[in-house]
């Protein structure tokens, strides 16, 4: 039995009076002083989702990915990490390190005399000086030569930045009209649930239009969540994050 929680009386012409009464389970009943009018049963799930529906719809406008750096500032970003990857690359090949100059010691060793006698002796080897130069010729050759393979690397990376932003333009502006198009079908929604609730659609009509909401909702859930994933690609991308 149906617990009824509205009553309105409004006065008919010819003095005849028709009561509205709106029950908890969101029922729209019409009664008149001969009889019932019409009856109508709403599942309350419609009713649920109708006043959800505004706030879906400005949660699916209002919400909006993180916006990414400028692209001057990403360009730099990728600059300065490419910058310490190339620093930690070249550092085994600092001649300041402590072994270099051992190159050029002389030998101290012991000796002995005609007479027998130990005394020291000091010997040098021009070819140790010339293994000494032509490793150091070595590692300046192969120091230009990753300078020289870094510059490409960066280009190649600046122009997979850009090809990154471009998708990523892309993706926002495919978002931006899928919004929209979720909050024509929000509308859309909405006009249906009133109808429904008003006994003007019948349910095989309501239900469509119920799936095609939900599913734009989804949808746009989905691009949103794609747009994330290429921020944060980005961002790790040039070492921001």
């Amino acid at each position: 039995m149906r617990l009824f929680v509205l009553l309105i009386l409004l006065r008919l012409p010819g003095g005849t009076f028709s009561a509205f009464f709106h029950p908890i389970g969101s029922c729209s009943t019409f009664f008149h002083p001969a009889g019932i009018c019409s009856v109508k049963s709403v599942p309350t799930t419609a009713t649920a989702t109708a006043t959800a529906t505004t706030t879906a719809t400005a949660t699916a406008t209002a919400t909006a990915t993180d916006s990414l750096p400028l692209p001057a500032q990403l360009h730099a970003a990728l600059d300065s990490l490419h910058h310490r990857r190339l620093l930690a690359t070249l550092a085994e090949f600092d001649d300041a390190g402590p072994k270099q100059w051992m190159n050029y010691v002389p030998s101290v060793g012991i000796g002995y005399n005609l007479q027998g006698q130990p005394r020291p002796t000091m010997s040098f080897s021009l070819s140790q000086v010339f293994s000494a130069q032509r490793q150091r010729s070595d590692r300046q050759a192969k120091r230009r030569s990753i300078e020289s393979s870094a510059v490409l690397e960066l280009e190649r990376l600046h122009s997979q930045l850009d090809a990154m932003l471009q998708r990523y333009e892309l993706m926002s502006l495919e978002l931006a009209t899928m919004r929209k198009v979720h909050d024509i079908e929000a509308s859309l929604y909405e006009l249906a649930v009133m109808d429904y609730e008003a006994a003007k659609l019948a349910p095989s009509g309501f239900l469509p239009k119920q799936k095609a909401f939900l599913e734009s909702e989804l949808a746009v859930m989905r691009k949103e969540m794609e747009v994330r994933g290429l921020e944060n690609e980005v961002l790790e991308f040039v070492g921001v994050r």
